[in-house]
């Protein structure tokens, strides 16, 4: 040891890292807390991706660009390939183009929002700059950050619907924003559940400072395979590229997205039961007492009575079910995943017994 300190950027020192603790609890029967599809990837198409693999030489690279899952990708979405980023997840997107564009720069946030945007603002160097959102709803402050993002060096970045709080932002709200600000990065990972107006795929043929991006891992059930893409007008998906690893799409991971976008009557099927559900979930919960936020996304933003969000946690974690505490967002409120019909009345049924 020289006895001289490590050199570590101070905003990374000072970064609380993304964790998950884990806890002593009964045999897991409803697990809600990560935003999870309930469904998983029917049996044929896990028999054609593994027959698919099988054939494969396992020992090359995957085919440089992923030239094969852009072409997919902008097939199921009605757009052209190069417009098309795809990495290990949402979040490696995400995080090379807040590098690429806010690196050094300003990230404009409506807090509370997903928690990694902090921790990928901390890696690219760039400074956070806090709207918070508004009501019992948790709406985006639409003029504060209108003007927070029209600040020299600032780049906003929505999420919609919002995670933690499940809300969406107007149509007209992301057109005012995409005039004031040089660019908007708009995340739309849960945009599967909400209404088709919410989509802001459509802006991107009028706006050439929209970044929007997507994921597997929620409506087609593709979570454990970790794969995302962004969508950009050619010029800026080919900046985004350059902060991309190559090859961070692995074989097995290409195969099953190639697989669930050749079938997307699956992943509406199982879109339609999940939008069922949280209507009825969310009937039930304010029934019993609770206040619940708007949602469009597959969970459900939730105060229960006395706002005892760390008491109720452990309470049904006692009972075999897994929901988010996320008080650090918002003092007293759970997120509660929408799982299968069985899996949410195992839910109510011990909600009512600790409330």
């Amino acid at each position: 040891m020289t006895g001289r300190p490590i050199p570590v950027r101070e905003e990374i020192r000072e970064l609380r890292g993304y964790r998950l603790a884990r806890e002593d609890s009964p045999p897991l029967r409803a697990k809600l807390d990560f935003n999870e599809s309930p469904f998983d990837v029917p049996d044929e198409i896990r028999r054609e991706v593994l027959e698919r693999l099988a054939a494969k030489k396992w020992g090359r690279y995957p085919e440089f660009g992923a030239p094969r899952l852009k072409k997919a990708i902008a097939e199921a979405i009605g757009r052209r390939p190069e417009e098309i980023v795809v990495g290990n997840g949402s979040g490696e997107v995400i995080l090379a183009s807040v590098s690429v564009f806010a690196g050094g720069g300003a990230l404009v946030l409506p807090t509370p929002t997903f928690s990694l945007y902090g921790q990928i603002a901390a890696i690219a160097a760039a400074r956070v700059v806090d709207v918070p959102r508004t009501g019992p709803d948790f709406d985006l402050d639409m003029q504060a950050f209108l003007a927070a993002a029209a600040e020299p060096g600032a780049v906003p970045l929505v999420c919609s619907p919002n995670n933690p709080t499940g809300g969406v932002v107007p149509r007209g709200f992301l057109e005012n924003l995409l005039e004031v600000a040089p660019l908007v990065l708009l995340d739309q990972a849960y945009v599967d559940f909400a209404r088709p107006g919410d989509d802001g795929l459509p802006l991107l043929d009028s706006r050439p400072n929209l970044v929007v991006f997507r994921t597997l891992s929620k409506a087609y059930a593709a979570a454990g395979f970790r794969i995302g893409y962004a969508v950009a007008p050619p010029e800026l998906a080919g900046e985004i590229e350059k902060a991309v690893l190559p090859f961070s799409i692995d074989l097995a991971a290409e195969e099953l997205a190639v697989a669930v976008l050749a079938r997307p009557h699956v992943a509406r099927a199982h879109v339609g039961e999940i939008v069922a559900e949280r209507g009825r979930v969310a009937e039930a919960l304010t029934a019993a007492g609770c206040l619940v936020a708007s949602s469009s996304a597959n969970f459900l933003f939730v105060r229960p009575p006395g706002e005892q969000a760390g008491r109720v946690r452990r309470a049904l974690l006692d009972r075999g079910i897994l929901v988010r505490d996320m008080t650090t967002a918002a003092p007293g409120r759970l997120r509660v995943s929408i799982g299968s019909r069985a899996e949410n009345d195992i839910f109510l049924e011990a909600l009512l017994e600790v409330l």
